[in-house]
């Protein structure tokens, strides 16, 4: 379990980045901040500048980057922005309907990229 493996030393995590729904077929994708602190949260904004199908979305805490946020870590939710924009209502995550087939190629590799720009902006 993470919070066991990372018990006392979330201190050291620089960016918590949380995946989770990402790639849906409707929409792009949600880079969602949590207590970023400015020089992360700007390389964060370039990238979501640079990536037609990224944006800034809204916050969320249905996810396992809360336990991080609990603890003081920055973090990131990367989710689909259909699914965070309709969170309250949609019947599909964790369900037969939940499958390879609602998935869409050319936003996962979007996401993919605009995740390796972001990572690679850490060595710079």
């Amino acid at each position: 379990m993470i919070v066991l493996t990372q018990q006392g030393r979330f201190g050291t995590i620089l960016l918590n980045i949380n995946i989770d729904g990402t790639g849906y077929r409707e929409g792009g994708t949600y880079f969602s901040p949590f207590d970023l602190p400015p020089e992360i949260e700007a390389k964060v904004r370039e990238v979501t500048r640079r990536h037609a199908l990224v944006r800034e979305g809204p916050q969320w805490v249905q996810g396992d980057h809360s336990i991080f946020v609990q603890q003081g870590c920055p973090a990131i939710a990367v989710s689909s922005q259909w699914f965070i924009d309709h969170l309250e209502d949609q019947r599909i995550t964790h369900t037969a309907g939940d499958h390879p087939g609602i998935v869409s190629c050319e936003t996962l590799a979007s996401t993919a990229v605009a995740l390796a720009d972001l990572i690679r902006s850490f060595g710079a």
